[in-house]
Order: C-alpha cells, then structure tokens, then sequence
C-alpha cells in the first residue's frame, strides 16, 4: 500500500476529486412488503395452531375455522406488520 486505501481496497480520493462532490445522507427505511408478509406469515401460523386445537364442531368443518381464522389473522398480522413498519420508518426520521 504505497498510497491510502480505503478498507474496499481502492486508493483513497484526493482533494482535487472531492472539491465538487456533495455530501449526501443516506436514511434507511424499512421494507414494506416484507414486515406485512411476516405478519401474514404469522397470522396464517396462529390460525394453524388454533385450527388444530381447537373442539371438533358438527357445525363447521376444520377447513373451515381454517378458512376463517386464517382471513381474520393473516389480516390483522399484515396491518400489525405494516404498523410496525411505519413505527420503524418514524424511529429513524428523528435521527
């Protein structure tokens, strides 16, 4: 290493090259898509769990409650998720 390095092993920029450059502030934000399917991951999970412990019915069969439960749940747990995402997205706004 005869010149500075950067720790990515490229020679470090001079001054003439950082005369124009800017500095930018680079904000991480959470992914969306990704935090409301885990909720609807987990809902679909809990509904599994309940659907298999729950009392046989002559009413409603188990792919039924299944059905349901699995709606109901998988909604909630993608709104929770998205919830948690905009919490995240606000956390980081204030630094």
């Amino acid at each position: 290493m005869s010149e500075e390095e950067t720790p990515a092993g490229r020679p470090a920029p001079t001054a003439e090259e950082l005369a124009g450059a800017e500095r930018v502030r680079y904000r991480r934000r959470p992914r969306y898509r990704v935090l409301v399917g885990l909720g609807l991951l987990v809902g679909a999970v809990v509904a599994a769990v309940l659907t298999t412990t729950a009392v046989d019915t002559q009413t409603y069969s188990r792919a039924a409650v299944f059905g349901y439960l699995l709606a109901l749940l998988g909604l909630v747990g993608g709104l929770l998720g998205g919830l948690v995402g905009v919490v995240l997205e606000r956390r980081g706004r204030r630094r």
